[in-house]
């Protein structure tokens, strides 16, 4: 698992996954793989080629047995569109791949033609003029984040090193700035992108408003290969980050008392709640983050809010620059090792002393004997909740928070605690998180409200479902 704060933040920001295999559609004849090699300007591996293996990795290695028809290693936008259209001529679903971090691994869907966009060309262009930054889909956050803080700047980060731009942002982008600068995906100002007709263009709110609103939170590979997006940058500033560690038979009272007062503390504080069973004894850890010299003072309103005596936690308060900050919250060197993971998520609509008992019942039903586990959950309180539900096709503003479950056993028990889990929140659970989803489910699990709308849009560029997302295929 990735780990943040010696393994307290980081031991959740990260994610999981299912296998899915899109249903593939049988060409009349078959694919004349040479011609297309001859178009193109990168590199095709088939699975007679002896880079196929390395090709079709990704980061979970859960996925490490996909069986993808080719993967294509772009180093152009017209590699790109020269791929959709024999795709689309010879009937072959696209899986595109940015960061690799799908928690389903959509990056490397089999029977499909996979998509490599991390050959594109084209750096982090930073126009000062217009405070914005144009950035590859495949870049890695942790790059971008590097190459913007240098001039001070920034855009809402997530919480690893590696993962791509494009899937964070078109997932929705939950982090430490959410409450303060909104989803990464909010401070999109536009996307290139192919189509599946093979045309390109560029949404924004002034030209392909559909597209543009559902790039914002429907998620990757739904409809077209974005090749290249468009961000509203922030200054950047210090940050203190607090850590509180509770007792484990504290943490209901911890959840409801942290999310009680958050939701109506000022948007520049965030934070999330970590709880930690089955390497020792149970362990329910939040952590805050605050303006510069403001830690002590926020910690102190958190503990009162929760009703618990300052006695029974232990508290730790840093100042970071920002990009020490962002750093802390990705996990360090470790979070960027490929690892195995099972994980999903679930939205929670009101934390209610239900809700809690829930989220802490399920993880007391952890088998502990098959490793650890992990419960994060964050907040989607502050400036989230700024965008109307219906304004982008990441629906969950108005609720309280998102849970991650995240474990690294290898355990078959772990595939039925995550399904325990689901269920022992029943009706408190509204929904799903796009970047953290799971094997099998239905879409709308995780765009609600919004599914209609997405569908419809969706259907219109991509009639035939050319693009496979791993969700609702």
């Amino acid at each position: 698992m990735r780990r943040a704060l010696g393994g307290l933040a980081g031991a959740a920001l990260l994610s999981a996954c299912r296998s899915v295999t899109p249903t593939a559609v049988s060409s009349p004849h078959p694919p004349d793989w040479n011609a297309l090699i001859a178009q193109l300007d990168g590199r095709l591996f088939l699975p007679s080629s002896s880079g196929y293996a390395a090709a079709k990795g990704v980061f979970n290695s859960r996925f490490s047995g996909s069986t993808p028809i080719a993967v294509l290693a772009a180093t152009s936008v017209a590699d790109v569109q020269k791929a959709v259209t024999f795709a689309s001529a010879n009937q072959i679903g696209i899986s595109v791949r940015s960061g690799g971090h799908s928690y389903i691994g959509a990056s490397t869907l089999d029977a499909a033609l996979v998509i490599d966009l991390r050959g594109l060309p084209g750096g982090i262009d930073v126009d000062d003029g217009r405070h914005v930054v144009t950035v590859p889909p495949a870049a890695s956050l942790d790059f971008v984040q590097t190459r913007l803080a240098a001039g001070g700047l920034s855009i809402p980060s997530g919480s690893c090193p590696t993962v791509g731009v494009a899937g964070l942002t078109l997932g929705g982008g939950l982090g430490s700035d959410a409450r303060l600068h909104g989803l990464t995906c909010d401070t999109l100002v536009s996307a290139s992108l192919v189509l599946p007709s093979g045309d390109v263009v560029t949404a924004s709110a002034d030209d392909h408003a559909d597209v543009f609103w559902a790039l914002r939170g429907g998620g990757g590979g739904n409809l077209g290969v974005v090749t290249s997006l468009t961000f509203r940058t922030f200054a950047t500033t210090d940050r203190d980050v607090v850590t509180l560690s509770f007792p484990m038979e504290s943490a209901a009272a911890v959840l409801v008392g942290w999310n009680d007062w958050l939701s109506a503390a000022e948007k520049n504080i965030w934070g999330m709640v970590n709880l930690t069973v089955g390497d020792g004894p149970g362990r329910c850890t939040v952590i805050l983050a605050a303006p510069s010299g403001a830690g002590s003072s926020v910690a102190s309103a958190m503990l009162a809010a929760t009703g618990l005596s300052a006695s029974s936690t232990r508290t730790r308060t840093r100042t970071m620059s920002r990009l020490d900050f962002v750093h802390y919250f990705e996990g360090g060197d470790a979070a960027r090792m490929p690892r195995a993971f099972i994980a999903g998520s679930d939205i929670v609509g009101e934390m209610t002393s239900a809700a809690a008992d829930s989220i802490v019942w399920a993880m007391s039903a952890w088998p502990t004997s098959a490793g650890s586990s992990t419960a994060v959950v964050e907040s989607l309180s502050g400036a989230v909740g700024d965008v109307d539900p219906a304004g982008s096709a990441f629906p969950w503003r108005h609720q309280s928070a998102s849970v991650q479950w995240y474990t690294e056993a290898t355990s078959p028990a772990a595939g039925g605690w995550l399904a325990a889990a689901h269920q022992a929140l029943g009706s408190a659970s509204v929904g799903g998180y796009l970047n953290y989803p799971e094997a099998g489910d239905p879409l709308g699990r995780y765009l609600g409200p919004n599914l209609q709308r997405f569908t419809t849009i969706r259907h219109k560029y991509d009639p035939g479902g050319l693009i496979r997302s791993g969700i609702g295929d």
